[in-house]
This record gives structure tokens, C-alpha cells and sequence, in this order.
């Protein structure tokens, strides 16, 4: 087997959840597997971006520009360029003068399959590409994309450090994440039949909901509810597995998720997560494993020490890696 080496790795990123965010996660793992990571913070330095038509939510292209960081990036000499989601990319004439100078090109989206109708149009210019959709890697695949790859939500270690119930944020239920109108039946069952906590934009029960958290703020929240709820439908409408399960999971605390086969890959339904095929179901198990706490602790620690042992950002990448014979 082939020894593994450090690489070089030019990130560029932006942390739109602050401290938490995914992307941020993400890059952490690369510095902790012992690469040596040149941070390209995006959000801090919107000047290094071009956004010609305004995209946001991960769509694209939206192209960093190559003269803007020309010297840094070239006294770095990068072994590997990832852009790490927000549809970001390089020109066509900036691609080819990168890989004219033997530096590949990394991308990654995080919000497929969502943004496929966009980030397809030009996947194909980088070196490699991954993506987070199974949905969407099959339709790649369909299309004839030979640069793609699979690479699933992972989680960095900072998720299963244990932290203290705080009081402020002590819970039954928890849902961490933003409301939508297809979320808001089920939350309200839940407000209606349990000691509930909703941490997000656009929750309209008031009593229940204190807006986003990031940061500590995050770990507090989660780590101080007994149970979390996850909404695995997209924007656009698709079931797909997001995150949140991943950072749900990571603290051991019980995890509820509909029932959908894709997530029959990352976890075992009633040994590691429960899975709920309509409100009245939740509801129902909600209140049972409330009333049995031993066999809901049994099932969270389960799904966290799954996640210890498949499910972390070190290992998506370290499998990427050998993969694209980086090392």
C-alpha cells in the first residue's frame, strides 16, 4: 500500500454558519489529518470572488479570481486546489492555465441535488468533482461524467466532545434548523405534545423558537436536549441525507428521521436512529422513549460510536484521497 503524505491544499470557503458550518468543518479535518491547509476564507474576502449573476445557495459559477491571488497562492505551490462548495470555480482560461501548470482542481457541492441544474454546466472543468447526492452522482454518471465521485456528509471531532446540559437550553425535543412550510406541521405536533425547542429562521411559534445558534451556542443546544428531530426533504423538494444527521448523531442524543433507503447506508433504523413515517408516528415514538430513557440513551450512543468509526470528515477524505491517487 502505497505511503501516505502530506499534502498541500489551497481551501477555499466560506463559513456561512459561523463556526459550525459544514465548510468549516471540513477544513479543520484537513488540518487534523495533517495537511498543510492554506486557508482562503472567502467570506472575509468577498473581493477574491465573481459573482456576474448573483448566485447564492451553492449555485454557481461563481469564480475566484486567480489575478487577485496569483502570488500567495503560487508562493504556497499547492499540491491540490479544493473549492470547497458555494458554486465556486475559476474561469475557463484560469483552469487551464492551473492544470498548464499541473494543479489540480478539486471541487465540491454540498447542496446537491439541488443545484445540479447549474454546478453540471461546468463540473466537467475540474480535475475532479464530488458530490454529496447519490441522486445526483447516478444522474452524472447518466450523463457521462467520468470526474465525479460520491462523497457523503461527514463530521469533524469537535461534534462528540461531551458538553454539560445548560439549563437555558435544556429540552425534550430539539429541531436545529430553519423553518419551512413543510416543516411546520410536524413541528407544531411536537409543540403541542412536548417540552420543545425550535433554533432557526422563520419558526412562527414564538413560545418555542429562539432563533439560530451557532458556534458554542450550537453544542449547548444540542447537547442539552434529550431528543433531535431531522427534516431530510431539500428546498427543491428531494429526500436526501443532510448534515444535520451527521451533527445530530455525533452527540449520541436519539435521533428521529423519516424513513427513505439512502440513509439504510450511513445507519441502522431502530438500533441506531429512528425513523418516522408520518406525523402521528413520530409523535407516538417520541413519547414512548421519553417514557423509556435507558433504551433512547442505548440507541443515541449507538449512532454516535457509528459515526466514530464511518462517519467522520477525516475518513471521506482520507478515502477520496487514495481514490484520486493523491498520496
Amino acid at each position: 500500500m502505497k505511503e501516505k503524505r502530506a499534502l498541500k491544499i489551497a481551501h477555499f470557503g466560506r463559513y456561512g454558519e459561523g463556526d459550525t458550518d459544514i465548510v468549516r468543518s471540513m477544513f479543520l479535518s484537513l488540518c487534523n489529518m495533517g495537511h498543510n491547509v492554506q486557508e482562503w476564507n472567502t467570506g472575509t474576502h468577498p473581493e477574491w470572488l465573481y459573482n456576474r449573476y448573483k448566485y447564492r445557495g451553492g449555485n454557481g459559477p461563481i469564480y475566484i479570481r486567480l489575478n487577485h491571488i496569483h502570488d500567495k497562492l503560487m508562493a504556497f505551490r499547492p499540491d491540490l486546489i479544493i473549492c470547497n462548495a458555494g458554486g465556486y470555480t475559476f474561469s475557463k482560461k484560469d483552469i487551464h492555465w492551473l492544470k498548464k501548470n499541473e494543479i489540480p482542481v478539486l471541487g465540491i457541492t454540498l447542496s446537491d441535488p439541488d443545484v445540479m441544474g447549474t454546478i453540471s454546466k461546468y463540473a466537467h472543468r475540474f480535475t475532479w468533482h464530488t458530490t454529496n447526492s447519490l441522486t445526483a452522482y447516478k444522474e452524472y454518471k447518466n450523463r457521462g461524467f467520468t470526474n465525479v465521485y460520491y462523497m457523503p456528509f461527514g463530521i469533524d471531532d469537535r461534534f462528540f466532545k461531551n458538553r454539560p446540559v445548560d439549563p437555558q437550553y435544556e429540552t425534550d425535543v430539539a429541531i436545529i434548523g430553519h423553518g419551512r412550510k413543510d416543516r411546520y406541521p410536524i413541528a407544531e405536533a411536537l409543540c403541542d405534545n412536548f417540552n420543545v425547542r425550535l433554533y432557526g429562521n422563520e419558526w412562527p411559534y414564538t413560545h418555542h423558537s429562539t432563533g439560530p445558534v451557532r458556534g458554542e451556542d450550537w453544542f449547548k443546544a444540542a447537547y442539552s436536549a434529550k431528543m433531535l428531530v431531522n427534516f431530510p426533504r431539500t428546498i427543491k423538494g428531494y429526500t436526501n441525507i443532510k448534515v444535520g444527521i451527521l451533527e445530530a448523531a455525533a452527540t449520541g442524543k436519539l435521533l428521529f428521521t423519516e424513513y427513505f433507503n439512502e440513509m439504510k447506508n450511513l445507519f441502522k433504523y431502530d438500533d441506531e436512529i429512528i425513523g418516522y413515517s408520518s406525523k402521528d408516528d413520530l409523535i407516538e415514538k417520541v413519547r414512548y422513549y421519553l417514557q423509556h430513557p435507558q433504551e433512547a440513551k442505548i440507541i443515541g450512543y449507538n449512532a454516535k460510536q457509528r459515526c466514530l468509526r464511518d462517519h467522520t470528515w477525516e475518513q471521506r477524505f482520507n478515502k477520496l484521497f487514495l481514490e484520486l491517487d493523491l498520496y
